[in-house]
């Protein structure tokens, strides 16, 4: 952007550049080529890694193996985040059930929006807002519910450190009142076995933050209690991760191909590199098939399972027959507590209820994107709660603009 004078005018005028694409032809075209490389690569390694899943020992086996890796006090490498096997089935082999008859599930999903609190705007402040979709099989129109949390406070608004909060720290009071709604939403709508409450959230059930503090590690511990209160509604949480990224199982494949004493030491020279689980799933995986259940033995989920609440997972594919043959494979991870697999009789529709609610938006579960649509927090939401701020601060005698900064970066962002 520049500015110049206009003749005979005080005022300057702002001239409003556009990204100049043509300098960048040349990393746009070295981008291609290695993005070229990289899916020659891909495909190499994938052939490697069906075959090394066709040949995994059954479970009990390959626990046993995975043990020196599992074992912190052995030395050999704590850090060690691959996934193992949960169940006695066989580790190597996708399930398929066949629909089942849906008829009294409740599925509920959940989702977040925030505003973030700004130095810049007219008053300090932060805003959290969760939407909730109830879709009942019975026939009915799917309910709304909508809950929004104000934090003004200045104990609210800054941490131990007294640095304002970011973007972290939101996030984490954002999955706690995700799992609140979803706990009061399931102790209402469940009536008993025979109309069974699923509860989706946008994300992994498994707490993705590192403990930094006495903070985060009381949010870890209400996050429990409120995955508790949702065990204790009847109702079996479910995290639903679009796209997922990492490892765990390609890691679990190499770690099955070293011998014993090679754990410690040559378990992170996977040759699996340019892999993922979600690449290696779309090759592995029929359209509605699942894998069996896996747990990952990191820090985070130890605590979980010392609450009772340890998460265990698994891949499922959710595009159709039709989908798949004109589309792209989808994969998510499936995420629940260890409990609501051992129980087994509530979680056995949910695979079904998955694929079912996946066909009406190609791919992605139907609850959860009108939850997202609940929760968005818009533009125009944010200038209204801003603009009744600002009647009540006036009102108050208290006089507030946003700063010249973000005056002017409001006026560039109208272009």
């Amino acid at each position: 952007m520049c500015v110049q004078q206009l003749a005979g005018s005080g005022a300057p005028h702002i001239m409003v550049t556009m990204l100049r694409i043509e300098r960048l032809r040349n990393d746009i075209a070295e981008l291609s080529r290695l993005a070229a490389t990289a899916q020659r690569r891909q495909l190499e390694a994938v052939q490697l890694a069906r075959r090394w899943w066709d040949e995994l020992p059954d479970a009990v086996d390959l626990r046993t193996h995975l043990e020196p890796l599992l074992q912190e006090s052995a030395g050999m490498a704590p850090s060690w985040s691959g996934g193992v096997p949960a169940t006695i089935a066989p580790p190597g082999e996708p399930v398929s059930r066949p629909i089942t008859d849906l008829k009294g599930l409740i599925a509920i999903g959940v989702d977040g929006s925030q505003i973030f609190p700004d130095r810049h705007a007219l008053a300090l402040y932060y805003l959290i807002q969760v939407g909730a979709v109830i879709f009942r099989y019975n026939g009915g129109a799917p309910g709304v519910e909508v809950r929004e949390w104000l934090h003004y406070k200045e104990e609210e608004l800054f941490d131990e450190q007294d640095y304002l909060i970011g973007s972290e720290a939101l996030g984490q009071e954002r999955m706690i009142k995700e799992m609140e709604v979803l706990a009061e939403l399931s102790a209402t709508e469940y009536q008993g076995p025979d109309s069974p409450v699923l509860g989706l959230t946008d994300g992994p059930l498994l707490w993705p933050y590192v403990q930094r503090g006495r903070s985060t590690g009381e949010k870890l511990g209400t996050y429990m209690k409120a995955l508790k209160s949702v065990q204790a509604s009847g109702a079996i949480p479910v995290g639903y991760v679009d796209r997922p990224g990492g490892r765990p199982l390609l890691d679990m494949l190499w770690a099955s191909r070293l011998a014993g004493e090679d754990l410690g030491e040559k378990w992170s020279e996977n040759p699996l590199q340019p892999l993922d689980d979600e690449i290696l799933m779309m090759h592995l995986l029929a359209p509605g098939e699942h894998t069996t259940w896996f747990t990952r033995p990191i820090p985070t989920n130890t605590r979980h399972a010392g609450a009772g609440q340890e998460i265990w997972f698994c891949y499922q594919r959710l595009d159709g027959p039709d989908q798949a043959r004109g589309g792209h494979p989808t994969i998510a991870r499936i995420e629940v507590p260890s409990w609501a697999v051992i129980g087994e009789a509530p979680l056995a529709p949910m695979h079904a209820m998955l694929l079912h609610q996946a066909e009406a938006l190609d791919g992605y579960p139907y609850v959860l994107a009108r939850a997202h649509e609940e929760a968005l927090v818009t533009t125009l939401d944010k200038a209204a709660l801003e603009q009744s701020i600002q009647r009540e601060l006036f009102g108050a005698g208290i006089w507030a603009r946003a700063s010249d900064k973000a005056r002017q970066k409001l006026l560039l962002g109208r272009r």
